[in-house]
């Protein structure tokens, strides 16, 4: 193969031609080598080929746990085009958005269950299961794939109400590899534990970096079950994996802090995406001596990961945040003040440039110009992250600057919410918040103003409005729990009192599912 193709295809190549036999993948008891992986790809890659798929299209893919989901979007890849990868937990309105956003005429399934994933898609937009596209396999794959072509693109939630694609090049995928590896230095004879949903940018990093690296990758369930994890962990003799920090809580909790558990293979610990509890960091620490847990932060315009701090040191007294640490090669960082200023120290919004950002939202020119903007010539993106540089050179994080929080490591526009809830027959106004009760337990929750009184059975309604809500929104943006109020309390300045409704919602809500 050329060199010319994207860095993951040619690693994955390379290994299969010097290790034919050693496992790529590992899933649901089964597995697949690198010759098989590879033989599957060019396979399918031809076959897409066939049925009229083209270079720089997008082409969906329902992101099962699987190892034909992954053999897929691979062979999408092959094939010069780029994947939309598509959860299939999303309601199927939303899927139909997407796929109109982005254009698609063609979406992969993996189940017959798909059909009614996908039933409400645009017209002329296909569905077909891999086995079905027409054969023979065309002859010739391209040889070539220029690094700027958009390798893939992912939804995340927006503040206007409708989701934003975000566009990532071969070129910011080829920067992101080298840059992570000083840190997880995976290797051919790591085995990688892939924890990710495969329309998270995490997947980047704990499932294709680790193809690139000639490793073992085993996929986990969609939903991250806390048993089977760290039993993974120790059975598989895992190395590497990535999780974010609500994730390795989870591990911890439901396992009474790993107590009793070793994991003397596991070497790397990649987190992220949100404030990393210092028990469980210890925990880790604890069960795997030797092992580092790196914290990272990056949003998913560039490409997962842009700082990083290492912890290899069990702290059992500390209670202060963990820093997010230092720009990886080729990033860099900077911060925007107030009064519009720009330094290399803050405090201030966080600002990110490199090679890694992304290439822009998918047609929507006046999001990616506000986002992607030039300081000195240099094109940065503006995270809306708050921060500055501390002690020893380190990045503290000091939170969001806008209505986006994390929810188990995905970012969620709380306008987004309040639209969708706005939009709900018996909705005049919503207020929507990510809320920690007097137990230290987050929740998404929500203050609603109702057209009329819905008693007798407040409860009942609220959990209609939270079933209609789930055929709208993703299942993490979906509240869990509501107030009712007669009007949004507001300040003197006429402004909603967002702290008093923050503060209500914490303390008085109606939980209508766990």
């Amino acid at each position: 193969m050329s060199a010319e193709l994207p860095a993951l295809l040619r690693e994955i190549a390379a290994t299969a031609r010097r290790h034919p036999d050693r496992e790529a993948l590992v899933a649901d008891g089964g597995s697949v080598g690198y010759a098989e992986l590879d033989r599957r790809v060019d396979e399918l890659a031809g076959r897409l080929l066939g049925a009229e798929c083209r270079p720089g299209q997008l082409v969906g893919v329902v992101g099962h746990k699987s190892i034909e989901a992954v053999v897929a979007i691979l062979a999408v890849l092959r094939a010069g085009a780029g994947y939309l990868p598509i959860d299939p937990r999303l309601p199927a309105a939303r899927v139909a958005g997407i796929l109109a956003d982005a254009g698609c005429r063609l979406v992969l399934a993996g189940t017959a269950q798909d059909e009614q994933l996908l039933s409400r898609r645009p017209a002329g937009c296909q569905v077909r299961r891999p086995e079905q596209l027409p054969g023979p396999p065309a002859r010739s794959l391209p040889d070539r794939i220029e690094p700027e072509r958009i390798a893939y693109c992912m939804f995340t939630s927006g503040s206007t109400g409708r989701p934003k694609g975000v566009q990532v090049s071969h070129r910011a995928m080829a920067a992101f590899f080298a840059a992570v590896h000083p840190l997880l230095e995976v290797s051919a004879g790591d085995r990688c534990m892939n924890t990710s949903a495969l329309n998270f940018d995490v997947s980047v990093v704990d499932l294709w970096y680790p193809l690139s690296r000639g490793a073992t990758v085993l996929l986990t369930p969609l939903v991250p079950l806390p048993p089977l994890l760290v039993d993974l962990l120790e059975r598989e003799d895992i190395s590497c994996f990535a999780a974010v920090g609500s994730t390795l809580d989870l591990l911890c909790r439901y396992t009474d802090g790993l107590a009793g558990r070793r994991f003397p293979s596991l070497r790397r610990v990649m987190t992220g995406a949100e404030v990393l509890n210092p028990a469980t960091v210890n925990a880790f620490l604890s069960a795997a001596p030797g092992a580092r847990v790196i914290n990272g932060f990056g949003p998913t315009e560039a490409t997962c990961l842009v700082t990083a701090h290492v912890i290899d040191v069990p702290e059992p007294e500390r209670t202060l945040p963990y820093p997010i640490g230092r720009p990886l090669a080729g990033v860099t960082v900077r911060f925007l003040a107030a009064d519009g200023s720009l330094s290399e120290d803050g405090p201030g919004e966080i600002l990110v440039a490199g090679a890694q950002l992304m290439s822009g939202y998918l047609n929507a020119p006046a999001a990616t110009a506000a986002q992607l903007r030039p300081h000195d010539g240099i094109p940065f993106y503006h995270t809306g992250d708050l921060g500055y540089r501390g002690a020893h050179g380190l990045i503290e994080f000091a939170g969001r600057g806008d209505q986006q929080v994390k929810v188990r490591g995905y970012r969620v526009s709380l306008d987004e919410i309040g639209q969708a809830l706005e939009g709900q027959p018996g909705v005049r106004r919503a207020f929507a918040a990510k809320v920690v009760d007097h137990r230290g337990q987050e929740a998404l929750a929500a203050a609603v103003c109702a057209d009329a009184d819905p008693a007798p059975d407040e409860r009942q309604w609220f959990a209609t409005l939270a079933d209609r809500l789930a055929a709208v929104l993703p299942p993490y943006m979906v509240p869990t729990r509501f107030l009712l109020l007669d009007e949004l309390p507001t300040l003197a300045s006429g402004k909603p009192d967002t702290a008093g409704i923050r503060r209500r919602l914490a303390e008085q809500p109606v939980s209508v599912r766990s």
